[in-house]
């Protein structure tokens, strides 16, 4: 092994400290979530405008359930504006970033939650008055399994940065 470089001298009793570089983790890391939350406003803003259309395709119009629809996308844009952000502190190296994405992953998770169990519902009453019986069940099971896997991604996402190098990211 060689080293190559120029030496240097230091006055006796001084001592010399070398600044480590920060990880790109936490950037690399802060760009997908903001990417991600930047397509999941977009995608939410587009939900909102086509909720009536949805309704109608889900027969939901005939149930008590319709407000979902609109609910839903209102909850899916406040996550993925928060998830961006998030992903904003992280590329900036805040330790805050984590905790942002954290919440944001905890709105998604209600919403994804609430929505299965609802469009179970939907389903089975849309479904009873077809004729089919037991879709619910599975449309609800289907959306909590989904849910559960974005959750564990998108809690990854911001959660390596602290784990991998927690000490590059700043307190403030």
């Amino acid at each position: 092994m060689t080293l190559e470089g120029e030496a240097t001298s230091a006055p006796a009793g001084t001592t010399i400290v070398y600044a480590n570089q920060k990880s790109g983790g936490p950037r690399v890391f802060g760009a997908l979530a903001m990417l991600l939350g930047g397509i999941g406003v977009i995608m939410a803003l587009l939900d909102i405008a086509s909720a009536g259309e949805t309704i109608e395709l889900w027969g939901a119009d005939e149930t008590s359930y319709s407000w979902w629809f609109y609910v839903s996308p209102l909850l899916a844009a406040a996550s993925g504006g928060l998830f961006a952000y998030a992903g904003f502190l992280l590329w900036n190296y805040k330790k805050k970033g984590v905790w942002m994405g954290f919440g944001a992953v905890g709105i998604n998770v209600l919403d994804g939650i609430l929505g299965s169990v609802l469009i179970g519902m939907i389903t089975d009453e849309v479904g009873e008055a077809a004729g089919v019986e037991g879709l619910g069940g599975i449309m609800a099971g289907a959306g909590l399994v989904f849910t559960a896997i974005g959750a564990v991604c998108c809690g990854l996402i911001v959660a390596l940065p602290l784990l991998m190098n927690g000490n590059d990211l700043d307190d403030e």
